[in-house]
């Protein structure tokens, strides 16, 4: 089985401290994600209510078994998914049977019931964002870590990710592949994925490099010629941040930029919870900068050390 980051960083660290000859300050554990309590950010939705006399008066068109659905023991305990599918198909019906009754009165009631529904539509989404069980485990749960080549779910995801984006306004977007889209997201858990590899890959080269700062200027370059113990350094750095770990981070790079325009639209949707937007933006703004500044410091330290010993920035030739 392919090792994940989390077994290169440690292994990457143990080499430069071997090669050092030193002992390594001890790696903080990153922080585990922290999703908001679902109960927290749900939009406690009015029921459609209506009374028998206008039920009855619907029965000739479809809406009157679709409110009849919803006030079974199932219909009232529906999935976000389910109650957000049956709100569409409502308003989608609400609209249908006003043109088919001819009574002006239960007609402008129709209307009327289609607006206030329709205003309700956005908080309804973000209950299926922010409280599916698929959406919390894609967001805030996952026990492992990206690879290079061990992600193949990873298109499906953004996709699936998109997908729920975009039919928080869509007028005509199919509905029956939702369950699918969220199976999907729950699978893959690429989100949780993605903010828990850039914390372990930011708390083990801050680690690294707060001590390298020291370490590094120490070694004995004379007359501006790399010794052995910089040259096998340089190696060990090749070998592992380089051809291991620095490419997990630019998939990690290419999966961040390809969801960023979902989360910043989230960030500003009036309908999402203010500790969802926080958490956001904790992970897709805060946490993701703070990795690429731990990486930009790491690489510019070995950069000065190899640029005084007059290493080129190349591989090592390997037989």
């Amino acid at each position: 089985m392919k090792a994940d980051v989390r077994d290169d960083l440690s292994e990457y660290r143990t080499r430069v401290a071997r090669v050092l000859d030193t002992s390594l300050p001890p790696v903080p554990e990153p922080q585990a994600l922290r999703y908001p309590d679902a109960k927290q950010m749900y939009n406690d939705v009015a029921s459609f209510n209506v009374n028998l006399r206008d039920f009855y008066r619907l029965q000739e068109c479809e809406l009157g078994t679709l409110v009849a659905e919803r006030n079974t023991a199932l219909g009232k305990t529906a999935h976000p998914s389910q109650r957000y599918i049956y709100e569409i198909e409502l308003l989608n019906q609400l609209q249908r049977c006003s043109q088919y009754v001819d009574d002006p009165a239960l007609k402008q009631q129709l209307q009327q019931w289609r607006a206030a529904k329709q205003a309700q539509r956005p908080a309804l989404w973000a209950n299926l964002v922010q409280t599916s069980q698929e959406t919390r485990a894609a967001f805030g749960r996952s026990t492992t870590l990206l690879t290079v080549d061990g992600n193949p779910d990873a298109g499906a995801a953004i996709s699936a990710l998109m997908f729920i984006d975009a039919i928080a306004t869509g007028e005509a977007i199919d509905l029956s592949g939702l369950e699918n889209e969220l199976s999907v997201l729950d699978s893959s858990r690429l989100p949780a994925k993605i903010w828990r590899t850039q914390r372990f890959i930011t708390s083990y080269l801050n680690s690294m490099s707060s001590a390298l700062e020291t370490l590094l200027p120490q070694l004995s370059c004379p007359a501006g010629k790399a010794s052995e113990q910089v040259k096998i350094l340089r190696n060990v750095f090749y070998l592992f941040f380089i051809e291991n770990i620095q490419p997990v981070g630019s998939k990690l790079n290419q999966y961040h930029y390809q969801m960023l325009p979902v989360w910043q639209r989230w960030q500003q949707h009036p309908a999402l919870s203010a500790k969802f937007k926080a958490y956001l933006q904790t992970q897709s703004d805060q946490a993701f900068n703070r990795y690429q500044q731990a990486i930009r410091d790491h690489v510019a330290l070995w950069q000065t050390l190899f640029a005084r010993c007059n290493l080129s920035p190349q591989a090592p030739v390997t037989n």
